[in-house]
């Protein structure tokens, strides 16, 4: 597959990972096995909580066949897309404070300054964020959770986790949740009918964003496997920034290329 290919995958991808909503990596164990008098080390992931996580995704699924799909369907049907994206990049814009909180709390000035800047011009130009006018000051959007920022502390992720409704998750990230929902959820923060519809609309906009990557995801053999791994590279690639560490010994696709020329040389 050529870069350029992957590159036209991309977004796709990126919506599958983002329909994953919360993984992280799971610890290993290592297995020796004893093969014609031969020992092999074979490194298995842990998962002592996937019997549990694979009854609430299924629940998870069917709440979302019978409920949340069809209301998207809907909405995707009568709101108009331009309402559609000033109502998405609105939502976006309230979650701007939590972005710029951990983005101190990680020590990461430039971006908190970034971020501080996306909020204040997409509010007051934008028109309380209905309009992403920073995007074009190249100020693109951002997104950090308290969940990130206990990785870039150094807390281990912990068990892998599905959460009822939530989806994916993990020990470290739904412990990230609470401050994020007591604290910096300007939605949830009061309690009153307006703010009900809120969280209502939110998630039925979230929802909409996703309908794309369905197709995808009804034609996996093991729905559980394929977004718990995909949401694994998905998390750790949110954790640094886009360029997560490699495996040892594994070599990039640049040098992969530069060796198979070396050789035809």
């Amino acid at each position: 597959m050529t870069k350029m290919q992957k590159l036209r995958l991309l977004p796709t991808l990126l919506l599958v990972s983002v329909l994953l909503a919360g993984c992280a990596s799971t610890s290993s164990k290592e297995v020796r096995i004893i093969s014609n008098g031969t020992e092999e080390t074979i490194i298995a992931e842990k998962d002592p909580f996937e019997k549990m996580n694979r009854s609430i995704l299924k629940f998870n699924l069917k709440a979302d066949k019978y409920v949340l799909k069809p209301v998207a369907k809907t909405y995707k049907k009568v709101i108009p897309q331009p309402v559609r994206n000033g109502i998405r990049n609105f939502f976006s814009n309230l979650r701007e404070p939590l972005n710029i909180v951990n983005d101190l709390l990680q020590g990461n000035l430039v971006q908190a300054g970034r971020d501080t800047g996306r909020f204040v011009i997409n509010t007051t130009f934008g028109f309380f964020g209905l309009n992403d006018v920073a995007k074009y000051m190249n100020l693109p959007r951002n997104r950090e959770d308290f969940g990130q920022t206990l990785a870039v502390w150094g807390v281990p992720s912990g068990p892998y986790l599905v959460l009822p409704f939530l989806g994916p998750s993990n020990l470290r990230d739904a412990t990230g949740l609470v401050p994020e929902f007591k604290y910096t959820d300007a939605v949830s923060e009061v309690e009153s009918p307006e703010s009900t519809y809120l969280r209502g609309l939110r998630i039925i906009s979230q929802r909409t964003n996703l309908l794309g990557a369905d197709d995808i995801l009804d034609l996996q053999p093991d729905k559980y496997l394929f977004i718990r791994e995909g949401y694994c590279h998905q998390r750790l690639n949110q954790i640094h920034n886009g360029n997560p560490p490699k495996p040892e010994n594994e070599a990039s696709e640049d040098e992969l290329l530069d060796e198979l020329l070396e050789s035809d040389s």
